[in-house]
Formats: structure tokens, C-alpha cells, sequence
């Protein structure tokens, strides 16, 4: 098996332990599959609810898979009163873990939802909620959404100095606010300090209770305090809160997946506001992790992670994944995982760590080494050196990719004891596993059965080598049990050693009565002693009986073969041919490549676009039938939604307005412009179901022409996936857009063919222009923002904002390099404000006013000019 097929197992057999009584449901560890209803997660991660196992919840997030909990086993050296204890003492702080030994436990699967009782829930909330502390507290109470910002900001007008906590419905502390004075002098949120902190707490708006109190000291370490007055960072965070939204929308929805379109980025190459966070956010982008998770991830809060997403996009750094999601969705768990406890594990063996990342979930992989056993009197709790993040418990610890044994979090060590030489994390050893499930045979000391041989799950390379011995003496075969629960192979009756169920002794065979019977039971006691299997017995079979039939054929005159009989109801499946005139309009107008991908094929369809030239891109397998359509103008591309009432060359669907009918709309980078696109669910003209139809439209690489695209499906009586639609012009237009990526960042390779030396020079020199004096070129740089002008269309939502009394900055800044002979070689955003809209509109006049008429001549054949939008005014200027 291969190291991917072992990943993708693993990962559809690992789940988030997940509490579903909250919105959204909290998740509390991960869990595998040991058998086919049994599952192996931490016992710090659920020992709050061994009463209430109907709260939780296991949740395969590769196959998209639930299941329900029906009863949870801790091991029984689990100290569930220490557990309690650091539960009831939390502080919320960063790091906070709960840490002891023996943490294991079992979960019983159940594949029915179970029904929520109302009282058993408010039972629950009432034993997992903190008792609230009176201690210094001046006021307290229960918010909802934004009302938190209204009572801060009550507290900070009385000027009075004390400490702002935000609770979750449990009481649990999930903010904490220091003020004083009047000001907001400190804030600790999800891991993020100060002003960021700050903003991404008015964003997420969690709390739904609060605490002020005077009195009570809290340790803030370090942490520096805010400068800026209360009402001024007040007024920042919703402004960025107003914000979001649109720019989430230009992104794709803050559940949008991105991938690098390129191998490294610099934090020179990207605006000097976001350079701090450039590292660690490049480090995110993986396809998996979803806008609206990052933040976490990177260290910042949201408005800046997408402020920083926005230009990677503008730049061309990273793109869409036109997905809704990166797993399978299969809907089948992977096989339960086998627990190898037979391993002799030495000191700084090689060991591997399994886990999917809490945020994204992600399947990652991490590399160290066994260290040795915690404690000598409890030899099951081991110690590794793999540097597991925080708070990931449940994580798999494997030997030659092979699991032995769950990662519970960081050694602690005890006062007085001599620290050791590196990191070290705990494990507990997939043989305690046994010890939950079997039932402790009492000695007559009063000690358990089990105690006496404790470290038998580590067994000498002695001891094996004298059960080798043993079992080499013995000539007696060792008999094979299967256990109905875990499936695992056994060697005798009794409990599993894998999962602990009682495997019974199978029911003794019946003597057969006729000879027919005693014939095939001879024949299979023969199978098992001599451990022939039956394809070793059919190839006996067709030695002895076929030989002598063949001698008899070869003694027969030959016969004439039957005729070949076809089935008229069995066709091959159809092999549809590239049409060699669609391939050639893909090529030149469209910017693909000549090759389909996989499953698809070009179709000439200018008969139906007459007298527009056309081809389509089809697949049967997927479902989808893209019709490309080549105009001669641009006007699909400045406005697109002329096109989305009524698509075009689509049968049998009425028209509508957009805003009725729209599903979802966005646009993506496609060569050096981008790909705008509408989703929309059109009634049946027939009054069949409603139709789902994609609408989009790019510039395309010939000059002044561009392309619109009608996506629909195949087969009608199927569904229709847009999203897979946009994939395919992602990747057929892959070359495409990767030429325009390097226009953005100005890497263009100019092909230079250099004349021969030896070869005659008959044509004349052409005519050498003067060069551009700078008055020159100030006045053409003048004259060019003025074109603009009069081609800039100021966006409606701008137009609202500029008519206000008092309308906010807004400005954007394109760097753009004109050739000689008019048109734009090079378009870069140098500065994209806070607005996109603008930005956008300025982009759009840019290139509307191209070609720009009597360009001067200079040296290098080029004139660079910087062109700013100051509200609906655009100025021009040299760099």
C-alpha cells in the first residue's frame, strides 16, 4: 500500500470528537476507528460527558460522515477528579490543556441520531457551566451580537478602571478587556492581543455574557497597551466590520479555498501594511484552510488576512479553487485502523505523527522519536519527541507508519525532577486499550490479574525469542479466530486481544451421513491440514483431469467455432472526436489549450451561434455542455448582466431578472483579467424543474474581441454543477493565465531573434524620431488623465458614498506602461484602498480609453505614468 493510500485511510478513518448542543458545534478532540462501531479518543477530551454520550458527536470530515456516541469508556486509571478539578478552574487563557496520565478512552458508535430531550440539555449546560465568581465583580448579565460594544462602552464613559470578561453560554472566558480611564487599554481574544484583538472580537461578536470587575487582579504579562483613544478604535473596528462583507464577496465567500499560483512570494513584492503577516499567511494558503479560518491560523484579524488575500489575488499570486470542498464526500468511513501492540519499541526509534488539522482538516504528517516510559508503575504512558501543536489530542502515534499508540499533549514535569534534554509529549500505548475492555481477574491479595504482567504489551526480544522456540517445538498448528467485532485474527478463545470481545468456540461439525458429504468433509480436513487453499486445489484439479482431455482433443478433427453472439441492448460507450476547427477558435480566441482534459471534447457549434463564431467543450461523464461564444466587442465583459435575464442559444428556459434568479455570482483570475460569472436558476419553459444556468465573460487574447460563455448540462434530466464548469476554464486557460500573471509582475520574456551576421541587410534603416523631451511628456501624461476621465463610469455604491456630507477617502492608485503605439503593456495596483469597487472602475477606464493616441517616443519604447482616483477625480503624474 502506498503512502497516500495510507493517508487517505487514515483520514477517513480519524474524526472530530465534536459537542453538537452548541452552535457552531465545538470541537473537543479527534477520534479513529478501531472496529467497525468502536472508536479511540482521549479521556481529558469527553470525560464531562460519560452521562450524556447522546450529546456528542464523531464526525468524519473527509467522507463527510456523523455518527452518534451511545456510550463512552474511560480507562480506569483516568483520574476523573483531577480532571473535574482543571475543568471548574479554567482560566481561558492561551495554552490552557489539560494534561494526565492514563488518557484514554473508548466510544461506542451509534448510527441513529438520538433525540435531544430539553431538560437532559439543560442539565447538561448546567453541569458543564463554570459557577460564576462574585468576587470583585461590579456588574454582569447576558448579551447577545453587538450589544457587548454598548455595555463597554457605557463602562468606559464612567471612567472606572477594571477588567471586561466575555463569556460564552457556559461561563467559560472567551475575551478578556482591560480599560482605564476612559480607554481600552488591553484585549486578549481567540489568541490575538491589542488593537487586532480588538477588531476581530466586534467582528465575531461570541459573547453572550459578561463580568466587570474592580477589584481582581489579572496578570497580563507583557502585553503592551493600546495608544489609541476608545472612541477612535471603536470607530476603526466597524468600519472594518462594514467592510467585510464586500470584500469577502469579491473573494469568493469566506468559506473560499485558495492555492499559490506561484512557488514563493517575498514580503517585499506586497504592500508594506500587510509584509508582517506575508510569511505566515503564504504558509496557510494549502487549498484546504477557508478564508474565514485564518485569521486563527496567521495571527491576525480577519479584515487584515483578507486585505492581504486581496492584493495576493490582484497580483496573481494564489487563485480560486472552484470547489465547494476539498474532501471526497464518498459518504463510506475508511477500514478501522489495527493496533500493532506486538512492536519492540526501543529509545529514539523513528516515529510518525497522524492528525487532521483542527481548522482546516487538513491530513498532516510529523516526524521524532520514542523517548522511553513515563512512569516504570505505569508503563503504558510513554514519551515521544514529535513537536505536536496545542491542544490536539487524539492525534495517532505511529512505527513504520503503523499505529501503537494516541497522542495525548506535553509532558509536565514534576517539581524537583531533572529536566530533559528536549522537548518530550505523552502517548499512551495502544495496549492499554485491553485493559478498558477485559474484565481485572482479583487476586487473592487483592491485586489485580493484570497488574502482574504490565509491561507485557513491551515484550523483550528474549521473551520472543523463547516463544519462538517454543512454538517451532510444537508441532501442533495454532487455530485462527476471527473476532466478529474488530475483525482482527486471533490465535485462541476468549476476549480479543484488539478490541476485548468474547470470541466463542465454534460449534462442532456434524458427521456427514451420505458418501457424497464424506467425500467433500475428507477432502476439506485435507484443505486445513495440509493448509491448501482452494485455487491450489482447483490447479491439482485441472492438472490431473485436463491433461487427458487435452490428449483426446488433439486425437479429434477440429471444429468451426461458434459465432460471436452481441448483445443488441450492450453499447460501447461512445468515443467523441475533437473537432479540428472548434480546437483551432479554442487556441487563437480563448486562450485554452489544444488538448481537452480528461472526459471532455471539442465541439464546433458556429451553426448555432451564426453568424458568431463558437465552439463548445462537452462531457457526458461530468455532465456539462460549455458553449464559448467569440464577439467582436467587449460589451459582455463591462457588462455582463445583459446577458444573465435570458442566457443566450439556451432552449426552453424563460427569462427573468436577475436579482430573481440569481444563484451565485463572483469572478476569478483567467489570463491577465479576469472571469466574471453568474449562476442563475432558470423556470422551464416546458414546466419541467427549474434549470440551473452559468453566465460569464473575459477579455480574450485577440485585441478588442472577448468570450461568452453559456454553461448548462449535458443531459438536462441530471444536475448541473457550476462550480465544476469554472474549473475546467481554470484549467483549460492555464498557460493563458499564467502569461497574464507574468504581465502583472512585469516577468514577460520578450523572444529576441537575432539577425546572422553574414546574412545581406537590403532594407533601408528605418527613420529614427526624436527622442521626448520632458515637457513632452508631462503634457502626454496630462492629456492621458483626462482620457480617462471621460471614460471612468463611477460605481453606484461610490456615487451614494461621495454624495454623503461627509463622504469617507476614497482613492486607489494604478501603476500603468503605455507602448508606442498606444496600448497597455503593463497594469499594476499599487495601492487598492478600502474600497474595490473603485478600484475596479479605474481598471475598467484604464484599458477603455486604450489604444491612447500620439504616445511620445522615448528610449525604451515605453512610457510609465502613475494614474490616481481621489473620489470620482482622476490625476495622472510620472513616477
Amino acid at each position: 500500500m502506498s503512502l497516500e493510500q495510507i493517508q487517505q485511510n487514515y483520514a477517513d478513518a480519524t474524526g472530530f470528537v465534536i459537542d453538537r448542543t452548541v452552535s457552531p458545534p465545538k470541537v473537543l478532540g479527534q477520534a479513529f476507528l478501531v472496529s467497525k462501531s468502536r472508536a479511540v479518543t482521549c479521556a481529558s477530551s469527553v470525560f464531562n460527558y460519560v452521562e450524556a454520550p447522546w450529546a456528542l458527536g464523531l464526525n468524519f470530515i473527509h467522507p463527510d460522515v456523523t455518527d452518534s456516541i451511545k456510550n463512552i469508556t474511560l480507562h480506569q486509571d483516568f483520574d476523573k477528579v483531577a480532571a473535574r478539578k482543571w475543568y471548574l478552574a479554567q482560566t481561558g487563557n492561551p495554552g490552557d490543556q489539560l494534561i494526565l496520565p492514563n488518557d484514554m478512552a473508548s466510544l461506542s458508535l451509534d448510527f441513529n441520531t438520538p433525540n435531544v430531550e430539553p431538560d437532559k440539555l439543560a442539565e447538561l449546560n448546567r453541569a458543564l457551566s463554570l459557577p460564576f465568581s462574585s468576587e470583585g465583580v461590579e456588574s454582569s448579565g447576558n448579551i447577545r451580537g453587538i450589544e457587548f460594544l454598548t455595555v463597554l462602552q457605557n463602562i468606559l464613559q464612567t471612567g472606572r478602571e477594571g477588567l471586561f470578561t466575555l463569556l460564552d453560554g457556559r461561563n467559560l472566558p472567551i475575551g478578556r478587556i482591560q480599560v482605564a480611564s476612559g480607554n481600552i487599554q488591553k484585549v486578549y481574544f481567540r489568541g490575538l492581543l491589542g488593537e487586532l484583538a480588538f477588531f476581530e472580537l466586534v467582528y465575531r461578536k461570541p459573547a453572550e455574557g459578561f463580568s466587570f470587575q474592580t477589584t481582581v487582579p489579572f496578570n497580563w504579562g507583557n502585553v503592551r497597551d493600546i495608544t489609541a483613544p476608545a472612541p477612535a478604535l471603536i470607530e476603526e473596528a466597524q468600519r472594518r466590520v462594514s467592510e467585510l462583507p464586500g470584500m469577502l464577496n469579491y473573494l469568493g465567500g469566506s468559506e473560499a479555498r485558495y492555492q499559490k499560483r506561484v512557488e514563493n512570494v517575498e514580503p517585499s513584492q506586497v504592500s508594506e501594511n500587510i509584509q508582517w503577516l506575508m510569511e505566515r499567511l503564504w504558509a496557510t494558503i494549502d487549498g484546504y484552510m477557508t478564508l474565514d479560518k485564518m485569521s486563527e491560523r496567521v495571527g491576525a484579524d480577519t479584515f487584515t488576512v483578507v486585505q492581504a488575500m486581496r492584493e495576493c489575488v490582484n497580483r496573481g499570486f494564489v487563485s480560486m479553487i472552484n470547489r465547494s470542498t476539498p474532501f471526497h464526500c464518498s459518504h463510506e468511513v475508511g477500514t478501522p485502523l489495527v493496533s500493532h501492540t506486538d512492536f519492540e519499541v526501543n529509545a529514539w526509534d523513528p516515529l510518525q505523527a497522524f492528525y487532521l488539522d483542527p481548522l482546516s482538516g487538513r491530513p498532516t504528517w510529523m516526524q521524532g522519536n520514542f523517548f522511553g516510559v513515563a512512569n516504570a508503575l505505569q508503563p503504558k504512558n510513554m514519551l515521544h519527541t514529535i513537536a505536536m501543536p496545542n491542544n490536539l489530542p487524539g492525534a495517532l502515534i505511529l512505527k513504520d507508519y503503523k499505529l501503537i499508540g494516541i497522542h495525548s499533549g506535553p509532558q509536565i514535569p514534576k517539581p524537583g525532577t531533572p529536566l530533559p534534554p528536549v522537548k518530550l509529549y505523552q502517548m499512551m500505548w495502544m495496549g492499554a486499550l485491553l485493559e478498558m475492555s477485559s474484565k481485572r481477574v482479583k487476586s487473592d491479595d487483592g491485586a489485580t490479574g493484570e497488574q502482574s504482567s504490565a509491561i507485557s504489551g513491551l515484550r523483550g526480544k528474549m521473551e520472543l525469542d523463547d516463544e519462538a522456540v517454543a512454538a517451532a517445538a510444537s508441532q501442533e498448528k495454532l487455530e485462527k479466530y476471527v473476532c466478529s467485532n474488530c475483525y482482527t485474527t486471533n490465535t485462541k478463545v476468549g476476549p480479543c486481544f484488539n478490541c476485548g470481545t468474547t470470541i466463542e468456540p465454534p460449534p462442532p461439525e456434524e458427521e456427514p451421513e451420505d458418501a457424497k458429504s464424506k467425500a467433500v468433509s475428507e477432502i476439506a480436513k485435507l484443505q486445513k491440514k495440509y493448509n491448501v487453499t482452494n485455487a491450489q486445489l482447483a490447479l491439482v484439479a485441472a492438472v490431473v483431469i485436463g491433461v487427458p482431455v487435452f490428449g483426446f482433443a488433439f486425437c479429434g478433427g477440429g471444429g468451426t467455432p461458434p459465432p460471436a453472439v452481441t448483445d443488441p441492448n450492450q453499447s460501447a460507450e461512445r468515443v467523441h472526436k475533437s473537432s479540428d476547427k472548434a480546437v483551432a477558435l479554442a487556441t487563437k480566441y480563448a486562450g485554452f489549450q489544444g488538448t481537452a482534459v480528461g472526459g471532455y471534447w471539442y465541439d464546433d457549434t458556429s451553426d448555432k451561434t451564426k453568424p458568431a463564431q463558437s465552439f463548445g467543450l462537452n462531457s457526458e461523464l461530468s455532465n456539462q455542455r460549455i458553449l464559448f461564444v467569440i464577439m467582436d466587442d467587449l460589451a459582455p465583459v463591462q457588462n455582463l448582466g445583459n446577458f444573465v435575464g435570458l442566457p443566450p442559444f439556451v432552449d426552453d428556459i424563460k427569462r427573468a431578472p436577475p436579482e430573481k434568479v440569481k444563484v451565485d455570482e463572483g469572478r476569478q483570475i483567467i489570463g491577465d483579467g479576469d472571469l466574471q460569472w453568474f449562476v442563475g436558476s432558470y423556470e422551464d419553459a416546458k414546466d419541467g424543474p427549474h434549470r440551473e444556468v452559468l453566465t460569464a465573460a473575459y477579455a480574450s487574447p485577440e485585441k478588442n474581441k472577448s468570450i461568452l460563455v453559456v454553461g448548462t448540462a449535458y443531459d438536462p434530466s441530471k444536475g448541473y454543477d457550476p462550480k465544476m464548469t469554472l474549473g475546467v476554464i481554470d484549467q483549460m486557460a492555464s498557460e493563458f493565465t499564467a502569461n497574464g500573471n507574468s504581465k502583472r509582475t512585469g516577468t514577460e520574456k520578450k523572444l529576441i531573434v537575432e539577425k546572422p551576421k553574414d546574412s545581406p541587410d537590403d532594407t533601408p534603416p528605418p527613420e529614427e524620431k526624436p527622442l521626448a523631451t520632458d515637457s513632452e511628456l508631462d503634457e502626454f501624461v496630462e492629456a492621458v488623465g483626462s482620457v480617462i476621465q471621460n471614460k471612468l463610469k463611477t460605481p453606484d455604491d461610490i456615487a451614494e458614498l461621495l454624495a454623503k456630507k461627509k463622504p469617507p477617502k476614497i482613492k486607489s492608485t494604478l501603476s500603468v506602461v503605455l507602448n508606442e503605439d498606444g496600448t497597455v503593456k503593463k497594469l499594476e495596483i499599487i495601492d487598492p484602498g478600502d474600497y474595490e469597487s473603485a478600484t475596479t472602475a479605474l481598471n475598467k477606464a484604464v484599458n477603455a480609453a486604450s489604444p491612447y493616441e500620439n504616445v511620445p517616443h522615448t528610449k525604451d519604447g515605453q512610457v510609465s505614468l502613475i494614474v490616481k482616483l481621489d473620489g470620482n477625480k482622476i490625476k495622472t503624474e510620472r513616477p
